[in-house]
């Protein structure tokens, strides 16, 4: 394992591993609205037929889960039978996961398809979540959720469920807790566990060999929130002092530095299959949070750069990109926080 931060040349010669070449792609961009009544709504996924997932408030009081798609706008996914519930991901089969309320008082992960939601369990405390569903382009169907899960000693640990919904412990990093948070099409699993003396890494879990501690980029707080199919990582990591937070990608055993845009936070959320990397960064002296894109050309570009300039919107994080490049998120449009879609011109 080597922990490292690099820059100029060395850093560019990452993302000639990482990241495709190329002209810099700009975007129309789409307000994905609200449930009726709401006014704030989030997106978290997106999948390559530009059908979005998140969450939104509607009316009367209510926050839930929706897909949205260009014919249809956005539906309410409902709950498990409580108040609240929010889509985490969507895969090209519109297979979708998240979190979701029952009549219990408990919060479950949920597998959704076709209007159906299915309540995936837990390792038997008190709830549950699923981040990420992973996608086989042959059988068109899912072969792995990836999620955390409350077990019954209450302890927080990393999970995934099979085709046929049987869950399986992760394990930490020595710690008590873990947490997944992405997957890819081989079965790799990412996220963040403990270690014995407290400080949380990031991870990389395949069936072979178990759980792989990963490392930080020097502080005690890392995530790896996102895998592609080549098994390149990203996510996120506190430097030494944890006092600012970087995006990180590792590729070839290297934890490398992506940088920001000059603020003291910035998170990578998700790569696609081609390279391309979204996330969010802070601007100079943390005035503002805007949504970004790391590509091997240009390094990061702040995404308000690539819309229209009098479109009206502060884009503020970029949470999933598909493979052909369309790219979901939140913003600031009119006063109010909006999911939104990006579609590549």
């Amino acid at each position: 394992m080597k922990r490292t931060t690099l820059s100029g040349f060395f850093l560019s010669v990452v993302f000639a591993l990482a990241l495709p070449a190329g002209a810099q792609v700009h975007f129309t961009v789409i307000d994905l609205g609200t449930l009726p009544g709401g006014n704030i709504s989030n997106a978290y996924g997106v999948n390559d037929q530009g059908q979005v997932v998140g969450v939104s408030t509607g009316s009367p009081s209510v926050t839930h889960a929706f897909l949205w798609t260009m014919s249809t706008g956005m539906k309410d996914l409902g709950t498990l039978g409580g108040n609240v519930s929010w889509a985490q991901a969507i895969n090209d089969s519109v297979q979708i996961v998240g979190q979701a309320e029952t009549n219990h008082a408990t919060a479950d992960a949920f597998f959704g398809k076709k209007g159906i939601k299915k309540d995936l369990g837990s390792l038997g405390g008190g709830s549950s979540q699923a981040n990420a569903i992973n996608f086989n382009s042959l059988t068109k169907t899912f072969t792995q959720i990836a999620g955390w899960s409350v077990a019954s000693d209450n302890s927080y640990h990393a999970v995934t469920w099979d085709p046929s919904f049987n869950i399986l412990d992760l394990g930490t990093l020595g710690g008590t807790s873990s947490f997944a948070f992405g997957n890819n099409c081989k079965g790799q699993v990412v996220g963040s566990a403990a270690r014995l003396d407290g400080s949380f890494d990031a991870f990389l879990w395949d069936s072979a060999i178990g759980i792989q501690d990963l490392g930080a980029l020097g502080g005690t707080m890392a995530q790896a929130i996102a895998i592609n199919c080549s098994g390149t990582i990203v996510g996120s990591s506190t430097l030494a002092g944890d006092v600012q937070t970087d995006a990180f990608v590792y590729a070839n055993f290297t934890m490398s530095d992506l940088g920001g845009l000059g603020g003291s936070f910035t998170q990578a959320n998700a790569i696609n299959d081609v390279g391309l990397i979204v996330g969010s960064s802070r601007t100079p002296g943390d005035a503002d949070t805007h949504a970004v894109i790391w590509t091997a050309n240009g390094g990061i570009t702040d995404l308000n750069l690539l819309i229209p300039a009098n479109s009206g919107w502060d884009l503020q994080g970029a949470n999933s990109i598909s493979n052909n490049g369309k790219i979901a998120g939140a913003g600031i449009i009119k006063g109010q926080q909006h999911a939104f879609l990006l579609i590549p011109q």
